[in-house]
């Protein structure tokens, strides 16, 4: 039995956790690409390892994950408009690319272009890549490791059926839960009479 320090330091992923260090430094799946091309926006809210991200789809076909929140009035960059290279926020027009940058500050651009503002604006920015219907998010340490090109994503001729399950728990639960062939035995056979 694991004591509550134990747990909790395992069971903890967040920014700055030992567990979310570890974890940050492997290719997470964090949606199905369909969400993003049905999507006429282009964009999913997602929370991540603890952080509340937007995952959008440029018009050029990139992907871009960032935080959610846009830098100037916190406006929530899940309602932004996905644009050739980037997201503009819908409230005051700023524009972000993929690695975070502000490239566009409609205002500040033209009324003040001599005092730099946009190069103190950046976002916190991960990277993000599809494979085989999924799209996977790196949110740890330079450099990345390669995306695994893992047989059932990549094989020809077969169908790829992605279904998402949001399971109320943490991911230390669903591991463990894996792994007990008991629990069925008495928790799912009462609702199989």
């Amino acid at each position: 039995m694991l004591s509550i320090a134990d747990n909790e330091l395992l069971s903890r992923v967040g920014p700055g956790t030992p567990m979310g260090d570890l974890m940050r430094r492997y290719w997470q799946p964090i949606a199905a690409a369909a969400e993003l091309d049905d999507n006429p926006f282009r964009t999913k809210e997602v929370k991540v390892l603890g952080e509340e991200l937007v995952l959008y789809r440029d018009r050029s076909g990139n992907l871009g994950l960032l935080d959610r929140y846009c830098t100037h009035r916190r406006a929530s960059l899940a309602y932004g408009i996905a644009e050739r290279d980037g997201l503009r926020c819908q409230y005051h027009g700023w524009k972000f690319d993929a690695s975070g940058s502000v490239i566009d500050q409609a205002f500040e651009d033209t009324s003040h272009p001599d005092q730099r503002f946009r190069g103190k604006c950046d976002i916190k920015a991960y990277r993000a890549k599809e494979l085989g219907g999924l799209i996977f998010a790196y949110m740890g340490p330079e450099p990345a490791p390669e995306l695994p090109n893992w047989g059932p994503l990549v094989w020809d001729n077969c169908v790829h059926d992605i279904a998402i399950s949001i399971l109320p728990c943490n991911w230390l639960q669903c591991q463990e839960n894996s792994l007990d062939p008991i629990h069925n035995e008495w928790l799912h056979r009462v609702y199989t009479r």
